[in-house]
């Protein structure tokens, strides 16, 4: 009986990641900033200054009024005809802190698959579904066949790669140009320097610093190991490489600072820098990011700490038996570097910038490719059962962090077609939505509610809402109101307080985004769900009545 060949099992390897994948792609409900990527998309700036919105070339503007929810939605949609890349570019430089690239290219799946939340799930899985087979190229070139189905077995099951590959955001087209950067380094410094494979690097290199800043950080771990392992390629050369790929990117990154030093609405949330230990500890935690099976998405803790210290045994294990030296080869090097400039370069840019930016553990996914092959060639060292049992031991940890993925009903802050549900069944023409967030916030509520609600945005940072003045305006006529807090702005909704004193508050629900389920007890809360609530805030909503009432009620929790 013969057996399968590598490319049918590799094949299947995909259909299987895939599949699992669409299912979740295809769940409804996005969260603020994928919103956030269908307006880029679409060629929408969203967080200009107000005097600056010019609504002919398609900007946010904050009606005056009361309008009804379905005018936000344009927002997230494309116009006739549809935003060129030109356009898509104003608005990413005008709102956006990331290069244009993903959003280009969202630009040309949408105009063909709708902006709609499965269209813009399926566009990061095919990025996923492309990175894989390199995952797997790379494991065989750096450490045998073995090696790369564990590597490829280990990004196709990471719940880290299986949560972001799904996401509306630029991290799964990271990896793919991460992994094919890797790859195309690694041949340039065996083969010859053919022009196809030098082009194709440079590409590469200028796709990803057109997609995420600090995929700078894995652009110089690779020239750094070009000039260190260069290989028939040559130093001179990789310095060529290096220096094309700059000058290819330099029209967009000499407007960097002008783009970076632009006022938006939502630009100061990495302003708190890191305090007293964060500096020592933030890049474990952030390398162990790419490891664990939990995140603010649901896990188990105990799990994931068993789990830590099964790698730190097999470490110690690799250590005492001298087989650690075979994972530090000068090709294996090239691994290390990518993983340690991913997880390092955050904090380098937080001393410099005096920033938290390492306390974001997204900005460190362009290494989970890397990772992934890291944990494979350590994991490779092991010989017969012992290598099997592992990375057993690993899938199983994982389905801790696997599960709540699979099993919730939403994704982390997608609770908007819940909410909106509710909102719609309560709103009727007398009655008023009043949101208090972002301009994503707004548009993202607004995308699941019932067309005809009477909304009214209050943006706070845009400074064109007034206490009492606004609130008595927007509240001419209505019977009731619901206050809606969506998006994380650090600050209380100013109308709160004046409406408590005007109105009677019958209810006061809460959100919790990461399950999508309404929760009162917050201090009863694991302690996954409440880093979801760090990582994505709270949703609150506070229904007033204006008629005379007994008192408020809160809602019970709902599991």
């Amino acid at each position: 009986m013969r057996r399968p060949s590598t490319t049918r099992l590799l094949v299947l390897l995909l259909c299987v990641s895939a599949v699992v994948r669409l299912g979740l792609a295809l769940r409804p409900g996005i969260w603020a900033d994928e919103v956030f990527s269908l307006a880029m998309a679409t060629g929408h700036s969203l967080e200009q200054p107000a005097a600056e919105s010019d609504p002919a070339r398609g900007d946010f503007v904050e009606p005056s009024g009361v309008v009804p929810s379905g005018s936000f939605r344009r927002y997230a949609e494309h116009e006739a005809p549809p935003a060129d890349a030109a356009k898509v570019i104003r608005a990413v430089f005008r709102s956006d802190t990331s290069p244009p690239l993903y959003y280009v290219l969202l630009n040309g799946w949408t105009r063909v698959f709708g902006t709609g939340d499965a269209s813009l799930r399926l566009c990061s899985l095919v990025f996923t579904v492309l990175a894989l087979p390199l995952v797997w190229l790379l494991g065989r070139d750096l450490g045998g066949t073995r090696m790369a189905w564990t590597a490829a077995v280990l990004f196709a099951v990471s719940p880290v790669s299986v949560f972001y590959s799904v996401e509306g955001r630029m991290y799964s087209l990271l990896w793919l140009l991460a992994a094919g950067l890797a790859w195309t380094t690694l041949a340039l410094s065996r083969r010859d320097a053919r022009p196809a494979l030098m082009a194709a690097w440079v590409a590469l290199a200028a796709g990803g610093l057109l997609t995420h800043y600090f995929f700078v950080f894995v652009w110089f771990a690779f020239v750094a190991w070009l000039l260190l392992v260069p290989g028939r390629l040559g130093r001179a050369a990789a310095i060529g490489l290096a220096a094309v790929s700059a000058l290819a990117v330099a029209p967009w990154y000499v407007r960097v600072p002008e783009s970076l030093a632009r006022w938006r609405v939502s630009g100061n949330w990495l302003a708190d820098p890191l305090h007293g230990a964060e500096w020592l500890t933030r890049p474990f935690e952030l390398a162990w990011s790419l490891l664990a099976g939990g995140s603010f998405w649901g896990g188990s803790p105990l799990v994931d700490g068993g789990l830590a210290l099964a790698w730190l045994l097999l470490a110690l294990q690799l250590l005492r038996s001298g087989r650690l030296r075979n994972a530090l080869g000068r090709e294996q090097l090239l691994l290390w570097l990518w993983v340690g400039a991913v997880v390092f370069g955050p904090l380098a840019f937080d001393l410099l910038r005096h920033t938290g930016a390492s306390r974001v553990t997204r900005y460190v996914l362009a290494g989970l490719p890397g990772a992934m092959l890291l944990a494979a060639l350590g994991i490779e060292q092991l010989r017969g059962r012992a290598h099997t049992a592992f990375v057993a031991l690993v899938l199983l940890a994982w389905t801790a962090g696997l599960w709540p993925i699979l099993a919730h009903r939403a994704r982390p802050g997608a609770a908007y077609p819940t909410l909106a549900a509710e909102l719609s069944a309560w709103a009727g023409p007398d009655d008023l939505v009043l949101v208090h967030s972002i301009p994503s916030g707004v548009i993202g509520l607004s995308r699941y509610l019932r067309p005809d609600v009477p909304v009214a945005s209050w943006i706070a940072p845009l400074g064109l809402r007034r206490v009492p003045d606004d609130l008595e305006r927007l509240l001419q006529g209505r019977r009731r109101l619901a206050l809606v807090q969506v998006h994380n702005l650090a600050e209380p909704a100013p109308a709160e307080p004046w409406l408590r004193e005007h109105s009677h508050l019958t209810r006061r629900e809460l959100f919790d985004g990461a399950l999508d389920v309404l929760t009162t007890d917050t201090a009863g809360l694991p302690p996954s769900q409440l880093a979801a609530m760090h990582e994505h805030k709270l949703i609150e909503v506070f229904y007033f009545d204006f008629a005379p009432a007994s008192g408020a009620t809160l809602v019970p929790t709902r599991r």
